[in-house]
Formats: C-alpha cells, structure tokens, sequence
C-alpha cells in the first residue's frame, strides 16, 4: 500500500511559477528581473559558497549540485550534506538536482529534499560512461518508457513542482561525426527531441530546461548551442510550461541573443559561471571588466569559509574550493607552473588564500589591467565551429575507413558540471565526494 503521500492530488501546472518565485525572492543585482538568469547544476561546483557568489553578481535562480538518489537515502554523512542545511536566506529560489532512475528511490530522495527547496530537476544532462553505467543522466532520454513512467511517479507524489534538465537526441548511431546514411534513413534531431519533450510536458512536467546539444557533443566536439531546436520547443510547448535555455552562454549580449531568438523564461550557465560569475550582474562586465578574477577567488574563499562545503556547502571539501580556484585564475596558472603546483598540492583555505595573494602581487608588478582579463578556461574546448567541423571531418574519416572505433564517454574533469565521477571512497585523496 502507498503511503499518505499518495491521496495528495498532483501539484497543478502553473505556467506562472517560475515568474512568481522571481518576483517572491527578487534579486536587486540581476541585469533583468522579468526573466531567470540561472545557476546550472554542476557537481562539486554549484555549491552554497558558489550559489552566494553568484546571486551577489545577478544570479536569481540557481540549482544545486546534483544529489545521487541512492546515496542521499543510504549515506547519512552525504545526506546531512543536501538535507537541512540549506540556512541562509539569501540562497533563495533554489531547485534540487537529482540523478537516478527508480522510481521509488527517486521519490524517497526527492521527499527527503523537498522540505528545502522550490523545486526537483531530474538530470537528464550528464553525458559521461558513469551516467550510462548508473542508468541516469542523458542516456534516460533514450530510454523513452523509463523516463515517462518516472515523471510520472514523482509527479504524483511531489508537494513541489518537478522539472527536467534535457539535451538533444543523439542519433542512434554515429551522428556527433556527420557521417552520411542513406536519404530515407536520416535520424531528425531536432524532430525527435521536440516529440519526447511534447511527451514530457503531457507527463506533468513543469519546466524543462533545454541544453541545445546531443550527449556526443563535448570537448573538442562541443560546438555551439542549437538555440533554433530551443525556439521550437517554445513556440510548440512554451505557452503550457516555462522553459530555460542552456548552451553556448559566456556573456549577457549571449544572453541577450539568446532570449531573442527562443523566447525563452530564462537562460542557464554553467562553465562560463564557474570562471566569470558576473555574466549576470547589473553593472556590465563587457567588453571591459570592473571585476576581476583576484576578488572573485578572494570572494569566494570568504563564502567557502562561513559555508565549508564539506559541511553545509554541499561541496567535497578543499578539493571543490581547488576547482574553483582553478576555474578563477585559470589564466594565471596556466603562465606560471609553480603557481599551478601549488595549487594543487594545497590543503587547507589559509594555503589558498596565501596563493591568491601571490597573484595579487604578480599583477601588481606586471601592472595588469582587470578591464584586459578575458575568459581562459572556459574556451579551451571552443575554438570555432571551423575547428569543431574539422574534427569532426576528422573523426569521420577514421570511422569510415576503420582506423579507430567510436570511443565511450569518457569520465573526465573538464565535465563534472553535468555529471561528475565522484560516487566512491569516503577518504578525500581516495576521491571522496569528487
């Protein structure tokens, strides 16, 4: 027999929501109030330290890391991480991020996080081997059945609206390469992820968040956004749900675009956020910066100080306040090799801090200029759509000519914003958390 939750009547779609969650818990420091300027779920690296920055620089809706479903039920220490500790008020609108894809265990996970949040998002996103070997992630999406029958379990028994985070469909093949099949055989992305998003928003879904590229579509085959696909999606759903555009967002004139073209309720980022956090802000940062990336880092580590994330930040502890760092002074540590070593090899927010101080100092002696500081690590896979089609002219060639085999999805640093390998070990220098 169900429990209690189960006489509750399904939580009514409201097209409104997420504008009355913005208007509820306004946020004076967005460029825009009318539309959500969003925080991506990123593990390891959407975490209540990072969350604070963000909203202190226009961010006025953010996501948490994503939570593992099984572990969130059967771990305690990883539990109290996603449960209760979400204590200050200015983290508010903010959606949970969960992964997996049983039902029931879904669902115990959500009700164990609801209390604390405005709504639950299932990752449907991350496109690593670890998310097929777990059966979550974007390879639900191709397992059609199986993820309507769990939308539909939550959405019965959720007390807070329920949301997806999608991508494209890949072809069912090898289309990330465009190697040519027959003309009657031709898969139509964009028709076959516009047709699942209609079944997704007929399930009782109440917004979905559109990442505008396939699984395959990662590293040096990132490539730019389909926003087209996305506008599509809004003029065929757009006016029974709110829809978050996601892809291709490093600056607010890409927010700006963005919005034009699809009509978007709100645009998402997510590694551009991790190294400029002031994409959103009220006072514009391009083309030249006021806020440099010195006091971001200093910022930061002020927040991670009162939050720790391996405590209340929802983070694993100064391996998670490294890869912020990273992200930071990208640039910095990619000039300087001790600078990077030290990095690191650092193990505690005194030794961090000391090496923000000795980029400090570098750039006084340099006489940098923070209005000259471009984004670095965010562009180290984003050489052009000419470079993505040369390697993907590349990669079909090898295919074609049975040089090499499709690779599997590779579980690698430079994406643990949508999934992360970091499931394992409870000693941090065994993995931990990340």
């Amino acid at each position: 027999m169900d429990d209690f939750s189960s006489i509750i009547a399904p939580i009514p779609v409201d097209r409104e929501w997420i504008a009355k969650l913005l208007k509820r818990f306004p946020n004076p420091n967005a460029r825009c109030h009318d539309k959500a300027l969003v925080v991506a779920p990123m593990v390891d690296q959407s975490d209540l330290p990072f969350r604070l920055l963000c909203r202190k620089y226009g961010s006025n809706l953010c996501f948490t890391p994503m939570i593992h479903s099984g572990l969130v039920i059967r771990d305690e220490s990883y539990r109290r991480k996603f449960t209760g500790t979400w204590l200050d008020p200015a983290d508010r609108p903010l959606i949970a991020q969960l992964c997996g894809s049983d039902p029931d265990t879904m669902l115990k996970a959500a009700q164990l996080v609801e209390p604390y949040v405005d709504g639950i998002d299932i990752n449907c996103g991350c496109p690593q081997g670890i998310a097929k070997r777990g059966d979550y992630g974007a390879y639900l999406l191709e397992q059609e059945e199986k993820l309507l029958k769990l939308v539909k379990h939550l959405v019965k028994h959720l007390r807070v609206p329920l949301s997806v985070k999608v991508r494209l469909l890949p072809d069912p093949e090898i289309n990330p390469y465009k190697i040519k099949r027959p003309e009657d055989d031709e898969f139509d992305i964009p028709a076959a992820s516009l047709a699942l998003y209609g079944k997704l928003v007929d399930a009782g879904v109440h917004l979905l968040t559109i990442h505008g590229r396939t699984r395959k579509q990662k590293q040096d085959l990132t490539g730019k956004a389909d926003w087209d696909t996305i506008a599509k999606a809004v003029k065929l759903y757009g006016h029974r749900i709110p829809i978050f555009a996601n892809g291709s967002i490093n600056s607010y004139e890409e927010v700006d675009e963005c919005l034009k073209i699809t009509n978007v309720d709100g645009v998402m980022s997510s590694e551009a956020l991790l190294e400029y956090p002031p994409i959103f802000y009220k006072i514009p940062q391009t083309p030249k910066r006021t806020i440099g990336r010195v006091q971001l880092a200093n910022e930061y580590l002020e927040f991670a100080q009162q939050y720790p994330p391996n405590e209340g930040g929802q983070g694993s502890g100064i391996k998670c306040i490294r890869m912020h760092m990273h992200r930071f002074l990208h640039k910095d540590l990619q000039d300087d090799i001790e600078f990077r070593k030290k990095i690191i090899t650092d193990k505690t927010i005194p030794d961090l801090a000391e090496c923000i101080e000795i980029c400090r100092q570098k750039h006084l002696r340099e006489n940098h200029v923070i209005e000259e500081e471009k984004l670095s690590w965010y562009t180290r896979h984003r050489d052009g759509r000419e470079t993505v089609a040369k390697l993907q002219e590349q990669r079909r060639q090898q295919l074609e000519n049975g040089d090499c085999k499709e690779e599997e999805d590779n579980d690698d640093d430079d994406s643990i914003q949508e999934c992360g390998n970091f499931f394992s070990g409870n000693n941090e220098e065994e993995g931990g958390d990340y």
